[in-house]
């Protein structure tokens, strides 16, 4: 897949996930074993990796328990032979007290040949960690 194909097949996922919702065309092309995580510490609906299409699945399906989409903006698109990043920007509400917060947000791709072994979504959601009464988390411990 060119560096092209990768950015229009993002694009068309991107298309799909914020005009209506469906994750679809991305569990079509993610690998059996794909990986996906969201830049947040433990003890929300978010949390945590998600591994093989069903996992991956599941993500999607339960995220509404924590947040609801108010507002999704795709930016930038950037590709080489392994991987792709998605540049954005999103409002969302929490389930629990309703707090409306915007972020931005940076989702890395990476490729196994013509499909997505792994995706990591970077963004600030201690809104929803304090919503749910979650403690931030602290950065691991230094070993000696």
């Amino acid at each position: 897949m060119t560096v092209d194909e990768k950015i229009a097949m993002l694009r068309k996922l991107f298309h799909a996930f914020g005009s209506t919702g469906d994750v679809t065309h991305l569990l079509e092309q993610l690998t059996d074993d794909a990986v996906y995580k969201v830049s947040i510490g433990p003890g929300t609906p978010l949390s945590g990796e998600f591994v093989g299409k069903e996992g991956i699945a599941g993500y999607f399906r339960d995220m509404h328990t924590g947040v609801e989409h108010l507002a999704l903006n795709v930016h930038d698109f950037f590709a080489n032979e392994h991987k792709a990043v998605v540049l954005g920007d999103e409002t969302l509400r929490t389930t629990v007290g309703g707090v409306v917060f915007f972020t931005e947000w940076a989702t890395v791709f990476t490729f196994r040949g013509d499909l997505i072994s792994h995706v990591l979504v970077i963004e600030n959601l201690g809104a929803l960690s304090q919503a749910l009464g979650v403690p931030h988390a602290s950065p691991p411990a230094a070993t000696a």
